[in-house]
């Protein structure tokens, strides 16, 4: 891949992502269900991604070509300065993502560390008989992936984790707690790992490595953390009479952590982040005070991520013609050349002759402008 095709690749991929999540957020807001919400961001980290090896690996409709009408010499003067930029862009981009994703590792090494140093916990003990029974979720997950519930105290806030097995990590100032606070904790946590936000947040993970420069892939990140959390409370009471005591729950872990320095950067705390915190209290209140929740229409969650899928589609073929020496020929960019030799390799005819296209085209170009610089001297 050349620095131009770099370029047009790095904006037309951006152009498409703002406007996946901008669908995604639109579709999100007419599920009557924050549980659906959960699931339609987790299909648009996958629409993303599969966005990204699309670009890669797929030819591009180019409907329109910008460039034709303009002379060699603003040609090659845009030629230079896309690739200067485009090598510019690309070492910078590669330099964020490799930040990113040192942080996505060091992060996961540190929780795993801790996880070891945590204690185990007998539920039989900690969750009475009376409530594990309210708790069926306890008992559905299979044998070799049974729950393990762990206790420490170097931690503030609860959290839950699944790698190889799931995880509920309690602070141990928390196992004094009223049983039936606990079981609160425990029916957020678990719902996390019921509806595999582990997974959601895996994904959305990548797409923040990948997009660290992007302020629209963060907005996801924030709206699909709220959303988490309004689906975890919502499952973790079962009337509006249980939300005193979980807010009380919630105020009393928030006090804890405030009071407190974090040694472990956790990733799907129980009270973590004080706006989410906040907004998830107004939101219990509103619940609680039976006070119907504001939407605008109400779609079936499975035709909200189909919608997705089909729209993302659509935006895929959206592409910008940046590239000054992008081939003008056909109203399709050749196959790029990894995918094309694949294809090949299955005696599948593929046009992929790209970049014999750009040397032809740039010493063309050359040859234009070498006269005139000499005229000039």
């Amino acid at each position: 891949m050349t620095s131009t095709q770099f370029l047009e690749l790095a904006v037309s991929l951006s152009v498409q992502v703002a406007l996946v999540i901008i669908v995604a957020h639109w579709l999100g807001r007419l599920v009557n269900s924050e549980r659906m919400q959960c699931r339609l961001w987790t299909v648009c980290y996958v629409v993303l991604l599969s966005l990204i090896g699309a670009a890669l690996l797929l030819p591009h409709p180019r409907l329109f070509q910008p460039w034709d009408s303009i002379g060699a010499q603003h040609t090659t003067t845009l030629v230079t300065i896309e690739m200067q930029l485009g090598q510019i862009l690309f070492f910078v981009w590669l330099a964020g993502a490799s930040v990113s994703l040192m942080v996505f590792f060091f992060r996961s090494f540190q929780v795993n560390r801790f996880l070891n140093t945590c204690q185990p916990l007998d539920l039989d003990e900690f969750v009475s008989e009376e409530n594990q029974l309210d708790i069926p979720e306890l008992t559905s997950f299979p044998s070799k992936q049974r729950l393990r519930l762990l206790t420490s105290t170097r931690l503030t806030t609860p959290f839950c984790s699944q790698f190889h097995y799931p995880y509920i990590v309690v602070p141990e100032y928390l196992l004094g707690f009223d049983r039936q606070k606990l079981n609160f904790i425990i029916r957020h946590e678990l719902e996390h790992l019921k509806t595999g936000h582990p997974l959601q947040l895996f994904l959305q993970r990548v797409v923040e490595v990948i997009f660290w420069f992007h302020p629209m892939v963060w907005w996801a990140s924030q709206q699909s953390s709220i959303s988490r959390e309004f689906a975890c409370d919502e499952a973790a009471i079962d009337s509006p009479s249980d939300i005193v005591m979980y807010l009380q729950t919630l105020l009393t872990i928030m006090e804890y952590s405030a009071s407190q320095a974090e040694e472990t950067p956790t990733s799907l705390a129980f009270g973590r982040g004080k706006s989410i915190v906040a907004k998830r209290a107004r939101r219990l209140t509103q619940i609680a005070k039976r006070k119907k929740i504001d939407r605008r229409a109400r779609i079936l969650g499975p035709a909200a991520c189909f919608s997705l899928v089909m729209l993302a589609t659509l935006i895929g073929f959206l592409w910008l013609p940046i590239d000054v020496l992008a081939s003008s020929r056909t109203n399709w960019s050749p196959w790029p050349t990894w995918s094309a030799s694949i294809l090949h390799d299955f005696d599948i005819p593929a046009r992929d002759f790209e970049v014999f296209d750009h040397r032809i085209e740039l010493h063309e170009l050359l040859e234009h402008q070498t006269p005139e610089s000499i005229d000039d001297d």
